[in-house]
């Protein structure tokens, strides 16, 4: 056996029968396995997400995660790619959907699947909700019409909105014909099973959620009473105890209805399910519990216990945020409904001290349970009801510490841009009443009541750094 060049190329002659030494068996096993294993390459390392910082107006791609909230004077955003799989548009061609759409536009709701919880949640990060919700959440779209048309007109709309674009009028064939299978269901479908399924109220509570966000608050009304009624006829809210994360979106839209009309709410009933709260079914036995009872005379026994509860879930969201643990979604309802919904039902005088803690509890527990993490909600009845209450009520016989606190709580939760003028000032002036120069220093008044870092340090230092700027002015 010999081996011989030609041309470059080597070539094996075999002229005995003998074994080939060792060395010739490594050179030809070398020849016969060269290019075998290209292609085959071994996993990389996930690359650490690099943050662009781009302008609000050149932001045009859903796909676009935003990591902090958008400010009204300030439309520079940090954002990442959100890790879509490359291939969806061609997985997307091979996927048989309720019905005949662009499949783009579904891309789109695939996009927002995987931040959904993220954005209408600020504190899902401190949340365990089930990693079924978004498979239950994905799936109808194969063959619900009418669930699959409502996700691709909120979801399209939503990311207008958030970049500060009009809605698009190619989500309006959507939003009729989502209309149209509905009222044929309603109407026409004879079995009833339909009607009043998960899926229905689904679409229902999604229409709700929909024109409240356009400020369409009659219509958001109309769809939130037709919901009423499909749960009334499932036999009430208790049939939603297996699908939590349906029932707290359903609550969110209810509680944000009511802040922003001043009408009662619908689902109240949710409290014949609970105690005074299923957190915590007496009141903890803290420094701040004696302490509001010690700052503010004639108190309700009621007012403390919902007081003490809220301040209860903060200090659970708080140890979780810092130990990066998770509570169970239901503690969430829980708490959600037995302060908000008790909230709304009491009754005090405009200008007492218990309407004024009455008004401060929902404003900071809405802005904890209902607010959005990238889009504020506006609530200008509550808004200029809390107000109205912080001018009339005698403030100078409450402590500057929980006055402090009392307007801090509306700058992050329902006051805006145009409340500047009159809060500022009151801010500033009860700042220098105790002696606080640094955003630490106000942390420590703050928490020293009620306060989530996660929900409120971002928003709270802007108000602090708005006020502290008066100094230069004045």
């Amino acid at each position: 056996m010999a081996t011989t060049q030609v041309s470059g190329m080597p070539f094996v002659v075999s002229t005995s029968l003998d074994k080939p030494d060792p060395n010739l068996r490594k050179f030809i096993r070398k020849h016969v396995m060269m290019g075998k294993n290209r292609g085959k390459t071994r996993p990389t390392k996930k690359r650490e997400k690099k943050a662009l910082e781009l302008d609000l107006s050149e932001v045009a791609d859903p796909t676009i995660h935003l990591t902090k909230p958008p400010a009204a004077s300030n439309s520079s955003l940090v954002v990442t790619r959100l890790p879509i799989p490359p291939k969806v548009g061609s997985e997307l061609s091979t996927v048989h959907f309720a019905d005949d759409v662009d499949l783009s536009t579904v891309a789109v709701v695939l996009r927002f699947s995987s931040i959904a919880k993220q954005a209408l949640f600020p504190l899902e990060t401190c949340i365990s909700f089930d990693q079924g919700d978004k498979k239950q959440w994905i799936e109808p779209l194969a063959f619900d019409a009418a669930y699959l048309h409502t996700m691709i007109f909120t979801t399209h709309d939503y990311f207008n909105l958030l970049l500060q674009r009009a809605p698009g009028g190619e989500t309006s064939t959507h939003f009729f014909k989502t209309i149209q299978i509905l009222r044929e269901r309603l109407l026409y479908e004879g079995d009833g099973r339909s009607k009043v399924s998960i899926l229905t109220a689904s679409v229902v509570l999604a229409l709700a959620g929909h024109a409240l966000l356009m400020n369409e608050y009659v219509s958001a009304r109309h769809h939130l009473e037709g919901l009423r009624k499909i749960i009334d006829l499932r036999g009430g809210l208790t049939t939603f105890k297996g699908s939590s994360k349906l029932l707290i979106e359903i609550l969110r839209c209810d509680l944000g209805m009511s802040l922003y009309t001043g009408l009662k709410p619908l689902f109240s009933d949710i409290l014949l399910s609970s105690g005074p709260s299923l957190l915590y079914p007496e009141p903890l036995p803290t420094s701040s519990y004696c302490k509001i009872n010690n700052l503010l005379e004639g108190i309700t026994d009621e007012l403390v216990t919902t007081w003490t509860v809220m301040e209860g879930f903060c200090s659970l969201i708080n140890l979780a945020a810092k130990s990066k643990t998770r509570i169970p979604k239901e503690m969430f309802l829980d708490a959600m409904a037995s302060v908000m919904y008790r909230l709304l039902y009491m009754e005090f005088a405009a200008d007492s001290t218990n309407e004024l803690l009455r008004l401060a509890l929902l404003a900071f527990s809405s802005s904890v349970f209902l607010q959005w993490k990238y889009m504020r909600m506006s609530y200008p009845h509550f808004s200029a009801l809390y107000k109205d209450c912080l001018m009339k009520t005698a403030v100078s016989d409450i402590p500057p510490q929980l006055r402090l606190w009392l307007l801090m709580v509306g700058g992050v939760s329902v006051f805006t841009r145009a409340d500047e003028e009159w809060l500022r000032p009151w801010l500033r002036a009860i700042m220098n009443l105790c002696d606080i120069e640094l955003w630490t220093e106000m942390q420590d008044i703050l928490d020293s009541f009620m306060w989530i870092g996660l929900v409120h340090d971002e928003l709270g230092k802007e108000v602090f750094d708005s006020a502290s700027l008066l100094t230069i002015t004045l």
